[in-house]
């Protein structure tokens, strides 16, 4: 019997009971008289048990048809080893404080396991949690973490967590706040109270008042009166009151008089009084005044109304007018103790007019500048008379005259840096007249310029003289002279790039560059020259090229190119060839015929060679290298080579020789090939009779033994000779085919030639071991034998006696004295004694042959 264990919730476990329940718990019984039949006491009961101690024991009986019964038992178990799945996860809640603590929400939130939905297979749940108390953080406000735990009936736990929260979110309750409301000056406004209020949840309420003061506009200043409450949990509350504050009364002025005075007057208050004033809010106004001045008919007689204005600090203004009138009869005073002196002097030195300056009692005044020209003996010789006049606003005036007398005696100056006066250049570094200007102290100075050239020796040396001068309005000049020497010293210079020196092959030579030249001072032409040097042989030498350039006085410039030529290049061939062929032995080229070219030499010289690694004794490929070996008259030389890759091929050749008779003797073999065949080639026999010999060539038939398949008339032996060998590069093979036969042969086959065994000892060694009929085998007769016991009966019989192996003797039987039906001797063999036989040859015309034979043991 097996108990069983069934765990809830994997697989299907009534299923798993009935099949338990169907197989007996695994019991099996035997009966000798009939059947069994099974029987269990299983009541149905599926609780949940969750230890295997507390399984539930069934009966099962096993009943013989006979009524005969034996009961075991066995305990089946349902376990439960998985615990509930939470399906929803306990959620947290949170609450507003209400001031009672908030135990409904808390009890609500307890039962209902936080929200949390949890599932069972197996059993009923049971929900627990840990809950102990809330937490105090402010006020009535709290919070707990709480564990909510699920079982099953066998105690399977699990949990889920989540978080009641009560928390306080509003503001203390606002009390009743004063009224807003409008004061005529900010002495008026009163002090800040404080005010009290309740909070649902707090029982601390702080209370915080500000005044906020907006007084960008003095004559209306706001104050925002603010009290703000806080509860323990920080939350706030606030109101405010509005306060204006409005000065609408302005300030009260007291003026001095009007008066009338001279322009030059003291025209402050300080001379003339200031006003005062009173206000309703501020005990000192502040007291300003402006002056807004009338011109007359000039700037010494005008009016200034002087206008005072009171203003308070809330900004209430009041202004009024007090008028002052003033005149102007005094003329303006120059400023300097000296004023300008008259002058003589050059014309470029006129003076200018010198900063003289005025003042007036009542005002400004200028002084202006006039100067009066009176001409002379030339542009540059004149009288200036200058007159300084003061003015004043009113038109009063002072003067002063000065008189300047001008004059020109210096004469003109050149402007630039004048050219060297004596300068020696090259042809092509003439400069060019330079251009001068000349100024002139007085006014303007023109320029004019001459040059003479002086010819040399050649077209390019000469000498010029320069010569610039300058003269004024009034005829005052100034020249300069200046001499150059010309002269060509600089020879021609080539243009393009020079060749340089190179080394080049005989057959490519360059020709001679176009080149070409210039002068610094006018044409140039090059000519050029070869000088050769011989070398080592004809092909090599040294080409100094030399290239000349002239210009029209004979100076040169010269430059030399060495051209080494030389031959390093060996002969070619000029006609066209395989280097590698691969080729059969039956088909080798013939030599080509190459001839050779050379870049530089007409004489060339040609050496031919081949070598061949063919070897008649070894039948491998071979190759035959053809060698050309070109030499030009400068010795250089190259090596061409033709490598012939040759194939041993085959040459197959059969030859069919007369028929032959074994017994005519030895045979040469090569009496049967052409008499110039290699004779250092290998012979074998691959087809016929393998008793005969073949020593290399001389093959040797007659030590081959007639039998029965090989005798006069019939069996002729097929013989194929394979000779290889070399020729011409190629293997050679030649099969000699031979019919071989013995009809040279005369069998004698008379009865006097018949030897019949007369004593058969089977004992196993070798001697008379069977019945023997010797001097028939090779006639072809057919034996018909019967053997005979002395009392007459028939121990043996064949129509068709079978020879055995030949030996050195003849031919031996197949009878060993055996029973044709083991019922006689020992071992099936008949028992020694003499024994009688009939022989008779068919178809040899001879009779019957009869006789005895004894068989033994020894």
């Amino acid at each position: 019997m097996t108990d069983i264990d069934i765990i809830c919730g994997q697989g299907d476990t009534q299923q798993q009971l009935l099949d338990w329940l169907d197989s007996n718990a695994g019991a099996t019984a035997t009966e000798n008289c009939g059947t069994v039949k099974w029987t269990n006491d299983y009541s149905g009961d599926n609780s949940i048990k969750c230890k295997l101690g507390k399984g539930i024991e069934v009966n099962f009986t096993a009943e013989d048809e006979c009524g005969n019964s034996t009961t075991v038992s066995a305990i089946y178990h349902i376990k439960d080893l998985t615990a509930p799945i939470i399906a929803t996860q306990a959620q947290d809640l949170t609450v507003e404080c209400d001031g009672t603590g908030n135990l409904t929400e808390l009890n609500n939130w307890l039962s209902s396991n936080g929200g949390a939905i949890a599932t069972e297979e197996c059993s009923i749940m049971t929900w627990s949690n840990n809950f102990t108390m809330l937490s105090d953080d402010c006020g009535e406000t709290g919070s707990a973490t709480v564990i909510f735990t699920v079982k099953d009936s066998c105690g399977n736990p699990s949990t889920t967590t989540a978080t009641f929260t009560i928390e306080d979110t509003q503001a203390p309750n606002l009390p009743n706040t004063p009224s807003d409301i409008t004061y005529e000056c900010i002495g008026d406004v009163p002090d800040l109270g404080n005010l009290t209020t309740t909070d649902d949840c707090s029982g601390a309420i702080t209370v915080m008042g500000t005044d906020a003061i907006d007084n960008t506009d003095p004559l209306n200043i706001i104050i925002t009166r603010t009290w703000t409450f806080t509860d323990a949990c920080l939350n706030t509350s606030s109101s405010s009151q509005t306060i204006t504050v409005k000065d609408t009364t302005a300030p009260v002025l007291n003026l001095p008089p009007n008066v009338t005075a001279e322009c030059s007057d003291n025209l402050s208050p300080i001379a003339f009084g200031s006003a005062t004033a009173t206000d309703n809010c501020d005990p000192n106004p502040i007291i300003t005044y402006s002056d807004v001045k009338t011109d007359g008919p000039c700037s010494g007689t005008f009016k200034i109304t002087r206008t005072w204005t009171a203003t308070d600090f809330s900004g209430n203004s009041v202004s009024a007018d007090q008028v002052i009138s003033t005149s102007d009869t005094t003329a303006p005073e120059f400023d300097q103790a000296t004023l300008p002196a008259d002058l003589i002097v050059e014309c470029d030195n006129i003076p200018t007019s010198e900063v003289i300056t005025a003042t007036d009692n009542c005002g400004n005044a200028t002084v202006t500048v006039n100067d009066l020209r009176i001409d002379g003996s030339c542009p540059s010789n004149y009288i200036i008379a200058r007159t300084y006049t003061a003015t004043d606003d009113c038109g009063l005036t002072r003067t002063h005259i000065q008189n300047i007398t001008v004059q020109d005696t210096k004469a003109p100056q050149f402007v630039e840096t004048l050219p060297t006066p004596s300068l020696i250049v090259e042809c092509d570094a003439v400069p060019v007249p330079e251009t001068l200007t000349a100024t002139d102290i007085c006014g303007t100075a023109s320029v004019t310029f001459n040059e003479v050239r002086t010819n040399g020796n050649c077209v390019n040396n000469y000498k010029l003289t320069r010569t610039w001068t300058a003269q004024d309005e009034c005829g005052l000049i100034t020249t300069h002279r200046q001499i150059i020497t010309v002269q060509d010293t600089t020879a021609p210079v080539f243009v393009e790039a020079m060749p340089g020196d190179i080394t080049v092959e005989c057959d490519a030579i360059p020709s001679a560059v176009s080149l070409s030249a210039t002068d610094n001072c006018g044409t140039a032409t090059v000519t050029y020259n070869d000088v050769t040097t011989l070398g080592i042989c004809e092909n090599d030498y040294v080409i100094a090229r030399t290239y000349t350039a002239e210009d029209e006085c004979g100076l040169t410039t010269t430059h030399t190119q060495n051209i080494t030529v030389e031959d390093t290049k060996a002969p070619e061939p000029a006609t066209s060839f395989a280097p590698v062929l691969d080729v059969s032995c039956t088909n080798v080229p013939e030599v080509p015929n190459l001839t050779f070219t050379d870049n530089c030499s007409s004489n060339i010289n040609i050496n031919f060679t081949e070598t061949n690694s063919f070897d008649e004794n070894v039948y491998v490929d071979y190759q035959i290298i053809r060698t050309w070996i070109v030499t030009d008259a400068c010795n250089n030389q190259a090596t061409y080579t033709q490598t012939l890759n040759v194939r041993l091929d085959e040459i197959f050749t059969e030859f069919v020789a007369p028929d032959t008779c074994f017994n005519d003797g030895i045979v040469d073999l090569f009496d049967f090939l052409p008499h110039d065949v290699n004779t250092k080639g290998a012979w074998e026999i691959i087809e016929g009779e393998s008793s005969a010999t073949l020593t290399e060539n001389i093959f040797n038939p007659t030590i081959i033994k007639m039998n029965e398949e090989f005798r006069p008339g019939i069996g002729d032996i097929l013989y194929r000779f394979r000779y290889t060998t070399t020729d011409s590069g190629c293997i050679s093979v030649n099969e000699i085919v031979m019919n071989l036969h013995a009809n040279c042969v005369v069998l004698p086959c008379g009865e006097d030639q018949i030897k019949i065994s007369t004593a058969v000892t089977p004992n196993g060694d070798g001697h008379n071991d069977t019945f023997d009929i010797k001097g028939i085998d090779l006639c072809g007769f057919v034996a018909e034998v019967k053997i005979y016991n002395r009392w007459g009966a028939l121990v043996y019989e064949s129509n068709n006696y079978t020879l055995g192996s030949i030996d050195t003797s003849g031919v031996q039987g197949d009878w060993d004295g055996s029973s044709p039906n083991g019922s006689l001797g020992s071992n099936g063999r008949l028992p020694e004694g003499t024994y009688y036989y009939i022989i008779n040859l068919q178809n040899s015309g001879i009779s019957p042959l009869t006789g005895p034979v004894y068989i033994g043991t020894k």
